[in-house]
């Protein structure tokens, strides 16, 4: 049978049976079609707050909002758009911070560190939490543990398992000292959502408007991260 790629976005745009996954080469026209599924979706009356589409990137996010709001001016008319603020769109980061934010009351204050204030910290606090029994050289040695405590948090390994490494105790004292500064690090808010769904009264306020969940780039999520989408779909 002869490829048909309108017919395949056509069938993509339309398809409301189930899962669906688009698998396709770059510039083929992905978000083009996400665009049109989401303006399809709003269309048929679906409220814009059961609607999440998660990016990799913010410009990813910017360029797909943008599409999705044209595309649904072109079918609703521009009085809709005032809709479509509860609509979400954006990376996974953003939306589990935000998550944290609104239903964990402990996270209600904190900030998130980029990598030059999380490198900066970590110097700050190298010899508190220990970093100096793990490395020789402090510098390098700040990466390492960067490197490692990422690991950590995409990987969703329990912190009681690394107890009897060496690693252990200097991990558990920088988590401690997160804390005291009111920060958390990117991989650790997703991390901390997916903990924070096992909660069912989380789970339930959160999982409940919700209808149709898009991941972009899906190829691309670490384990952290699909356990999130496995829990909101």
């Amino acid at each position: 049978m002869a490829h048909n790629p309108k017919g395949d976005k056509e069938q993509a745009i339309a398809y409301r049976g189930g899962h669906l996954q688009i698998i396709a080469c770059a510039g083929s026209g992905k978000t083009e079609t996400v665009s049109l599924r989401v303006a399809s979706i709003v269309k048929e009356g679906v409220e814009p707050a059961s609607i999440v589409a998660f990016t990799f990137t913010e410009r990813a996010a910017a360029e797909l909002k943008a599409r999705i709001y044209q595309k649904v001016e072109e079918a609703k008319g521009k009085d809709f758009l005032g809709r479509l603020g509860p609509l979400f769109v954006g990376t996974i980061h953003s939306y589990c911070f935000q998550m944290l934010h609104n239903h964990v009351p402990e996270y209600g204050d904190y900030d998130v560190l980029d990598e030059h204030r999380h490198a900066g910290l970590l110097s700050r606090t190298y010899w508190e939490i220990g970093l100096d029994s793990l490395f020789d050289r402090k510098f390098a040695g700040i990466q390492d543990f960067k490197r490692v405590a990422d690991v950590v948090g995409n990987e969703l390994i329990d912190p009681i398992r690394l107890k009897k490494c060496a690693f252990g105790p200097c991990y558990e004292k920088y988590l401690d000292m997160l804390g005291r500064y009111r920060v958390l690090t990117f991989q650790m808010i997703i991390a901390e959502a997916v903990k924070a769904l096992k909660d069912p009264e989380i789970f339930k306020r959160v999982h409940g408007p919700l209808r149709h969940l898009i991941v972009d780039e899906y190829q691309d999520i670490n384990p952290a991260q699909e356990k999130l989408v496995q829990l909101l779909a």
